[in-house]
């Protein structure tokens, strides 16, 4: 299942879960449900260490790719 997300409105804890309620822009730029990311509270530190360190990951690949000089793509 695929799910996109523009953002999330809310997180809340019950019974050791995080739940967050992520959102997606809709008709006039209102924000509309997508759907709850429900996990248990002790992973959510690790899932989202390596959720920021995949993305760092992410913007120095792109910054390397935009900093090549055109023509010496590898």
């Amino acid at each position: 299942m695929h799910i996109f997300a523009d953002g999330f409105t809310s997180m809340s804890l019950l019974n050791n879960n995080l739940r967050i309620t992520l959102v997606q822009g809709g008709p006039d730029n209102k924000a509309v449900e997508a759907g709850v990311l429900i996990m248990p509270i002790s992973q959510a530190v690790n899932f989202v260490n390596g959720l920021a360190n995949g993305i760092k990951k992410l913007d120095e690949q792109i910054k390397t790719k935009t900093e090549q000089p055109q023509g010496s793509e590898q």
